[in-house]
């Protein structure tokens, strides 16, 4: 596409303009987020006026072009459609191929078992720790399908994965897509270290992108026209919607609001066998959490993971001498051990994590006293079943016996103290729009950059139309934006590993396919 004639035709092209100018804002954001969050990297950013000049330059160089192969992409797709007599897909070959980086992502790691959440579960399997929902149960009891040992469920994950990659690749293959085009496109997705290291570790990240790749490729072939409303199709589209919660807290986002397109599409369309999915999406949500859940004694002790956004988010206001008033200082106090975070960002030793990182991450109760001001937190260091070994930090004990009230207050100490508590969140959120966050150029920028691209191009009415095939995406890093504040990489799994379907299938003409399957 990089030949000069084919540039000049871009240029020459329609559609080109807003495309390009919202990529270089994308762009020049990135280098001002960085001015705003932490100054100790701006050495290589630029100043304002020059990052906006630099981003839209960029954007002008790269943009008109990459439109212009998307335009040429939808051409060749339709006409590759009418050719009679097309080769087959070769499946065996494409899953060969997704595959081979995969294995060598674990035998470089292999066999991967000294991660301290696998460690937690395989402590609730041996029986030395009681069964929590800490670590979903779903996973727990998909650990021990695989005879508790996690070789076994991580050979699992990358046969799914290569073989969810080659699905995606034989239906778009179908729909025109040339196969360099896909090899290129899907090869990202297996070579991409996010998902390489995710896929050879058996914890949840992997197994609940997986469903939430299910329910994209059902979804993009709905909004395609092309899904057979037939009774294993909604059995399999229910279950993955249902298993996306299941196997990760924050994947409820994806199951609720996704389950309520299909829900309403179903009235809409009168497409009643969508019914049946969002029933069996139900079903199990209820014979796990309803059922098995209170049959084996699954405890629920109080997760401050859940509200860690809101807790580190009031502890910013106070160490960066935000608007509080006396009323509520007391009640942060009440709620929050802040002898115990003073204690933590004091630690020389984690001075590389961020304030987030500092406060969730510790894990020293063995040595740490508490105060005389922190006496009300005692009763929760008295785990007499053990509930609570997996926490080991008072500050995350302290902040789940409470949820309601730490967001009441956080969201007050928001309203006062808009730019503190934004900044923050932009500072523990870094992994979703550092240029360097990602590795490299692998970046996670670029793949939202493609996703939004595609998604413009289609126009007014064709965004109206295919939204939904944002929902895996946009629901994952919603809830990593309002969840998370730890920063880590592996939570936007979902968005390397689905970001090639999405783009191609946006970059297509999204009438019914025109041979049979």
């Amino acid at each position: 596409w990089y030949r000069p004639q084919t540039i000049a035709a871009a240029y020459r092209a329609k559609g080109w303009i807003l495309p390009t100018v919202l990529v270089g804002l994308a762009l020049a954001a990135v280098m001002l987020l960085e001015l705003v969050v932490d100054p100790y990297y701006t050495a290589w950013f630029w100043p304002p006026y020059k990052a906006l000049a630099l981003g839209l330059g960029l954007s002008l160089l790269i943009t008109p072009t990459l439109c212009q192969a998307l335009a040429k992409l939808r051409e060749k797709a339709a006409e590759e459609r009418a050719r009679p007599g097309r080769p087959a897909f070769p499946r065996l070959g494409f899953f060969a191929a997704m595959l081979a980086p995969l294995m060598v992502y674990w035998a470089r790691s292999f066999p991967y078992l000294d991660y301290v959440d696998l460690q937690y579960e395989l402590e609730m399997l041996r029986g030395d720790a009681p069964l929590s929902d800490v670590h979903t149960p779903a996973h727990t009891a998909l650990l021990w399908l695989s005879g508790g040992r996690p070789e076994v469920l991580t050979a699992l994950q990358l046969l799914a994965l290569a073989a969810l990659l080659t699905g995606f690749a034989a239906w778009l293959y179908r729909r025109g897509v040339g196969l360099f085009c896909l090899t290129a496109a899907f090869t990202m997705a297996s070579l991409c270290p996010v998902v390489g290291e995710a896929a050879v570790s058996p914890i949840k990240d992997m197994p609940a992108a997986l469903c939430a790749g299910v329910v994209l490729y059902c979804i993009l072939r709905l909004l395609a026209e092309d899904l057979p409303l037939r009774w294993p199709w909604m059995l399999a589209l229910g279950a993955a919607l249902a298993f996306t919660g299941l196997f990760r807290h924050n994947g409820l986002v994806l199951t609720l609001l996704a389950g309520a397109w299909l829900f309403c599409r179903a009235i809409w369309r009168r497409q009643t066998a969508l019914l049946a999915s969002v029933a069996v999406c139900a079903a199990c949500v209820c014979l796990v959490d309803g059922v098995a859940v209170p049959l084996l004694g699954v405890k629920s002790p109080a997760n401050g993971f859940a509200v860690q956004v809101y807790a580190t988010g009031i502890v910013a206001v106070d160490q960066k001498g935000g608007q509080i008033t006396p009323e509520q200082r007391q009640r942060m106090e009440e709620l929050l051990p802040m002898d115990y975070v003073d204690f933590c960002l004091s630690n020389p030793e984690t001075t590389q994590f961020t304030r987030a990182q500092r406060l969730c991450w510790s894990r020293d109760l063995s040595r740490y006293v508490l105060s005389e001001n922190e006496q009300q937190f005692a009763p929760l260091l008295e785990d007499r079943d053990g509930t609570n070994d997996v926490f080991n930090n008072v500050f995350i004990l302290a902040a789940g016996q409470h949820p309601g009230q730490i967001v009441r207050l956080y969201l007050e100490l928001f309203l006062q103290n808009p730019w503190v508590c934004a900044t923050e969140i932009l500072r523990n959120t870094t992994t979703l729009w550092r240029l360097d966050r990602g590795y490299g150029l692998f970046s996670h920028v670029f793949y939202l950059i493609a996703l939004a691209l595609a998604f413009v191009r289609r126009g007014a009415k064709g965004m109206l139309r295919l939204w939904p095939a944002l929902l895996p995406v946009a629901c994952n890093l919603a809830s990593v934006v309002v969840a998370a504040s730890t920063n880590e990489i592996r939570y936007l799994l979902p968005t390397f590993l689905l970001t090639a379907p999405t783009v191609l299938f946006l970059a297509l003409d999204a009438g019914k396919n025109t041979q049979k399957e």
